[in-house]
């Protein structure tokens, strides 16, 4: 089957067996029906992956190892660059039991899917028995104007956060409203250099998923408006309209 044969379509459907158990079928089939009515345009565009990914017990080692073997033959496909890890330090709603690495890459275009071959799937094979997913998307910006996965929170210091959500169900056009004023008061911090919306195309249990990125200047800054976040009405509005997926805090540590 050509299904078969997409890279894409057998990563995301090894990573979903190795790593939760699942059959979700094919992604690519998948990403045509969830953006039939924008085909072309959403297939014409640069699309994010993004597999935040929680390294087993006692196996930190196997994971750099194959990580950096798959990460290799990965970024030598043609249409495929722009490979970023990232390191989370902080998490919410509660802090994480085990290591978590945030895993970024960027295609060409949703087209870029279909060639590339499964020639080096059997890299990933070896890798996805490192870790467990707490998250795994492909998106596309629809807001906060450029978006460049190369240089995104990469200076020494900057912080990267990466808001995972589910939608609560009914609750759709109060996250949006609310999401927007608390977006619009985080940028006006001091020490918040930019902030992101993604829709989701395609990926593992998407239903109602949401994605939002903001970057900070560093550390201190981070905790001081985390603070301030606290304490704010327009973020307690916001918070109670999706459920938590993965909420990471992280840090850079390559960029390829």
């Amino acid at each position: 089957m050509k299904a078969i044969r997409l890279f894409m379509i057998s990563v995301l459907v090894l990573a979903t067996w190795a790593c939760t158990g699942s059959k979700t079928g094919n992604v690519y089939t998948q990403m045509e029906e969830q953006t039939s009515t924008t085909k072309e345009q959403s297939f014409s565009k640069a699309v994010y992956e993004i597999a935040v990914r929680v390294v087993k017990d006692g196996m930190k080692e196997d994971f750099v190892r194959e990580r950096s073997a798959f990460i290799s033959a990965l970024t030598a496909e043609e249409g495929v660059s722009n490979d970023r890890e990232f390191q989370s330090f902080y998490a919410l709603p509660a802090p994480d039991e085990r290591e978590v690495f945030i895993g970024m890459t960027q295609y060409a275009s949703a087209k870029t899917l279909e060639k590339v071959q499964g020639n080096i799937y059997e890299k990933f094979l070896p890798f996805a028995k490192t870790m467990d997913l707490k998250a795994y998307v492909f998106v596309q910006p629809i807001e906060g104007g450029d978006f460049e996965l190369k240089n995104l929170a990469a200076q020494s210091g900057q912080v990267l956060e990466v808001a995972v959500r589910r939608v609560k169900e009914g609750q759709e056009n109060a996250f949006q409203s609310t999401r927007k004023e608390f977006v619009d008061w985080l940028n006006a911090q001091e020490g918040v250099k930019g902030s992101w919306e993604f829709k989701v195309i395609s990926g593992q249990d998407t239903e109602r998923l949401t994605v939002g990125m903001s970057v900070y200047e560093n550390k201190e800054k981070f905790m001081a408006i985390s603070a301030q976040v606290q304490q704010l009405e327009a973020a307690r509005k916001y918070f109670a309209t999706f459920d938590p997926v993965a909420l990471q805090y992280a840090v850079s540590i390559s960029n390829q």
